[in-house]
């Protein structure tokens, strides 16, 4: 009888993620990205494997200490283009190029499907990202951010100063997020595989994004925004380029905000994923459009259905971006869609019927690959006790086979919680989807007791279920409880549910999260009198007002949080935007009702003992939020703790430096093990 042992903070070093799968164009292979976290460069590392599509003959087509990401097959199946940040044969990245591990710019490889040598494609100076090959084999088209141009020097957003150390910002929009200042506007390019030769298809001050080749070759659909708002919009509309250049012209409005995009097989429509309304915020569903390669007769397929159609799951083992959209045939397409917990692959027919789902929907599909007019589906997906691995099915999902589980012999020795779901009616009835992870060593027939921490999701509109949190396990593995919950605000639960914390931050969601808590206390191992209370972003915000307005926790770890609605507007990247949709309001117009709805103002009711855990290079919930909440809690002689850490963005937990990512789990169990 084998035994396991409890997970481990350092267990994140052990587990491999899986991502980027990609069928060959003959169904015969299958190509994916295996990723590891590495302790003694304190790096991350990803390389490509590739197997014949039943699984075998497993192999390591790239490796090196860098990380190769996006594998595209080449349309004849020889090669496979990808993006890499291993160094370039010249590189002229500068350090404004490079990404939050520290690594240079991305730039394109090649590497013959057969293996090999990887061939580097291109030399941006600034990197390059997003490829896809022409039809022919011949050329790739790729996004590539581009310098100013001399004659105009004050067009972006971030520009010198006088001094080369200094800035001017001429834009609302002039930084994000684990990038920094936006000193560059990002185009398309194409790049001839023979003579290296590359020609930019695009211009202008805007962000272009997502290339597709057409079918035929003469075309390159591409999502950006060429509205007269663009600089101060998030409007994200689809628009077609000749492939040698030329006129850009829209097809669809261009207020949208769609998120991707795929040709139809016969080149006469094209998929989009998003809504049609860039004002209407991030509480509407993700709806699945189709629209004529000339513009004509855009069509909502799903407008009937109140499911929104993107992976908007959490975990933070989890690493490569979803949003697929692939057509099984001329008539139906396979997308993602988030439905109770749940992301599903759903088939979309387009002249008639419902979207029907064809995963499970207990886990989490993380991303999906088919051919057109294919038979096989590759996708990676996971559960709440089972790290994401890679598998097949059929074209209507069936025949489920596991393709690689690099993680397999970790999760036989290691002790992974499943959780319990409850059920939970919130105050005035509505029903609250709750888990809860039970402690490792839990025994049924015993009288122990054991701490209870709840855990709030970011967002507000993501959604917690069936995929794996390591944070949580750990915490589970170290003799505590954990329930997690999907309040009001959430997504997942159609678009009423999502859209009503709009404007009522605090009111409309706290009573979901409280009656969660309160119906994990009804069972028997748990110690009422030791609570705890824990999230990060908006999760850090509903704990400092949840503090704010409860005193039945005895600890609370608030994580890249926000505490002050009317400084959020001018000091975070998205504040001019989401934050004056999500709030309802101004600091200028509405500064009761901001502060009214900010936990900041109500710190003299805290008596919960807090730890504030922040980055500071935190863009999104900037530093500045957590420094307004400790120097007050300070000021009043509360007991209050604040863990800076450098280097970092607000993605920390997530894909943050691994060594800063084992300290934040550190300080914040360590925390609740000295309150709790």
């Amino acid at each position: 009888m084998s035994t396991v042992r409890p997970l481990t903070i350092d267990d994140l070093y052990e587990i491999t993620l899986v991502s980027d799968p990609a069928v060959s164009p003959d169904e015969q292979r299958i190509a994916w990205v295996e990723t590891r976290m590495h302790k003694h460069d304190d790096s991350y590392k990803a390389e490509i494997w590739i197997a014949g599509i039943d699984g075998g003959n497993a192999r390591q087509l790239t490796s090196g200490s860098h990380r190769d990401t996006q594998p595209i097959w080449s349309p004849d199946g020889a090669r496979l283009v990808f993006i890499s940040n291993r160094p370039a044969a010249k590189s002229t990245a500068t350090p404004d190029d490079q990404n939050s591990a520290g690594s240079a710019a991305t730039q394109l490889w090649t590497i013959a499907a057969d293996g090999g040598e990887a061939v580097q494609l291109t030399n941006h100076p600034n990197g390059a990202s997003s490829p896809a090959w022409s039809p022919d084999n011949r050329r790739v088209v790729f996004v590539a951010d581009d310098d100013l141009d001399d004659e105009a020097p004050n067009e972006a957003a971030v520009t010198m100063g006088i001094h080369a150390d200094e800035v001017v910002v001429n834009d609302l929009r002039y930084r994000a997020d684990g990038r920094g200042l936006i000193k560059r506007f990002a185009h398309i390019w194409a790049i001839d595989i023979a003579t290296r030769q590359s020609v930019q298809l695009t211009d202008g001050d805007v962000q272009d994004n997502s290339p597709a080749w057409s079918p035929d070759g003469r075309s390159i659909a591409f999502l950006g925004d060429r509205s007269a708002n663009r600089r101060t919009g998030s409007a994200q509309a689809a628009m077609v380029v000749p492939a040698n250049g030329g006129d850009v012209r829209p097809v669809g409005p261009d207020d949208a905000v769609f998120n991707s995009l795929e040709w139809s097989p016969n080149g006469k429509r094209i998929a989009l994923l998003g809504h049609e309304d860039a004002e209407t915020g991030r509480t509407r569903n993700i709806a699945v459009w189709t629209v004529n390669s000339d513009g004509s007769k855009l069509r909502n397929h799903t407008e009937k259905v109140d499911v929104t159609f993107a992976d908007v799951g959490m975990s933070d083992m989890a690493t490569g971006s979803g949003g697929d959209i692939c057509w099984i045939d001329a008539d139906t397409l396979l997308v993602q869609g988030s439905d109770r917990g749940a992301t599903r692959l759903f088939k979309v027919p387009l002249k008639s019927a419902k979207p029907v789902p064809i995963t499970d929907k207990r886990e989490r599909v993380l991303q999906a690959d088919m051919r057109p007019k294919g038979t096989t589906i590759a996708f990676v997906a996971g559960s709440t006790d089972m790290p994401f691995e890679l598998r097949t099915s059929t074209a209507n999902g069936k025949r489920v086979k596991t393709i690689r589980n690099p993680n397999a012999g970790l999760v036989e020795t290691v002790h992974l919680a499943s959780p319990k779901e409850i059920d939970v009616a919130a105050p005035d009835g509505k029903k609250i989807q709750t888990w809860v992870l039970p402690p490792y060593g839990l025994d049924p027939k015993s009288d122990a007791k054991y701490p209870l921490v709840v855990q709030i999701h970011g967002g507000p509109h993501a959604m917690y279920g069936y995929a794996l949190f390591h944070e949580m396990q750990v915490m589970a593995s170290r003799g505590y409880g954990v329930v997690f919950c999907n309040p009001r605000g959430s997504s997942g639960y159609g678009e009423e549910f999502t859209g009503v914390t709009r404007g009522t931050w605090g009111e409309s969601d706290m009573p979901d999260v409280i009656a969660a808590v309160e119906a994990a206390t009804e069972l028997p191992w748990v110690d009422s009198d030791r609570l705890g209370i824990t999230g990060g972003s908006y999760g850090g915000y509903l704990t400092n007002w949840i503090i704010g307005h409860d005193t039945r926790f005895k600890a609370a770890v608030s994580q890249r949080c926000v505490s002050n609605f009317h400084s959020f507007v001018g000091s975070s990247d998205i504040g001019y935007d989401f934050g004056v949709y999500e709030f309802d309001g101004t600091p200028w117009s509405d500064a009761e009702k901001l502060l009214k709805h900010s936990p900041i103002s109500y710190v003299e009711n805290i008596e919960t003992p807090l730890l504030i855990l922040h980055a500071e290079h935190d863009l999104r919930c900037p530093i500045e939020q957590a420094e307004q909440m400790f120097t007050a809690l300070r000021y009043l002689g509360k007991e209050v703790a604040f863990v800076r850490m450098p280097d970092e963005s607000h993605d920390l937990s997530r894909s943050g430096t691994p060594s800063r990512r084992v300290a934040r789990l550190q300080h914040l169990i360590g925390w609740f093990d000295n309150h709790l």
